[in-house]
């Protein structure tokens, strides 16, 4: 079995702004949207378009290459479009209302101190996807990462305007059919997936949570901890890419 190989990108060196999307000539309509935010190769998507072709799906990834290669397939069901942008100032690809669940699969961990700041899940964004929500929209977040899974639960709770559907254990039976390819390796190899739902109950109030970012150790940091093993030199990032999903 080859060993998972994690890799990075900035997104800040994307700087496209979208704004609200022409529905109308994108998709030929006006419907209901889901975002997937860090769409990867898109497989969780595009399974996910195929499955419901009533509503329309929008990728976003800061990773050029594998946006081009899934707008250029002939194939590409017709209500899912992939965009290179950077989410956290791309959220409002709609008037209030219209996008109906936000999904959020594997982010980068961001691993290192000098780049937490790099992490999709904060509570401003988790505000900023609470805005465009309706209530009854949903949040559909998992990770690899039992550190980082628990502090995007935390600021998912936070918030005020969510409630979790799916409890605080988080090791639970995925809740839609469609998966990514990375979800669909660890399940194969039986390595642990913690996945969160929210839903919006109500509309946002207040101030965003001033909450700290935290400390993230990598799986084999915390499998080295708990076997008291000594901890190694912190290797180099592991490129400009993550796997595609």
């Amino acid at each position: 079995m080859g060993r998972r190989i994690r890799m990075h990108a900035n997104p800040f060196s994307v700087r496209v702004l979208l704004g609200q999307l022409d529905r109308q000539a994108v998709f030929g309509r006006e419907g209901p949207l889901e975002v997937e935010i860090g769409a990867g190769a898109g497989h969780f998507l595009w399974d996910r378009a195929l499955a419901h072709p009533e509503l329309d799906f929008v990728g976003l990834e800061i990773r050029e290459q594998l946006v081009e290669a899934r707008m250029k397939r002939a194939d590409r069901p017709p209500n899912l479009v992939f965009y290179m942008a950077n989410a956290n100032t791309n959220l409002a690809l709609a008037p209030y209302g219209l996008i109906q669940r936000f999904h959020v699969h594997f982010p980068d961990p961001c691993f290192r101190k000098k780049h937490h700041k790099r992490r999709t899940v904060q509570p401003v964004t988790v505000r900023a996807m609470t805005q465009v929500l309706p209530i009854g929209g949903q949040i559909y977040a998992q990770s690899d990462v039992r550190l980082l899974a628990e502090e995007m639960y935390r600021f998912f709770a936070a918030d005020g305007a969510l409630v979790s559907k799916l409890g605080e254990d988080m090791q639970v039976p995925r809740p839609f059919p469609q998966s990514t390819d990375w979800e669909r390796q660890h399940e194969r190899e039986g390595a642990p997936i913690y996945r969160m739902l929210f839903e919006k109950v109500r509309e946002p109030e207040g101030p965003i949570p001033q909450l700290e970012l935290s400390a993230v150790v990598r799986h084999e940091d915390e499998v080295r901890a708990a076997s008291g093993a000594p901890e190694g030199d912190e290797p180099e990032d592991e490129g400009d890419a993550k796997p595609g999903e």
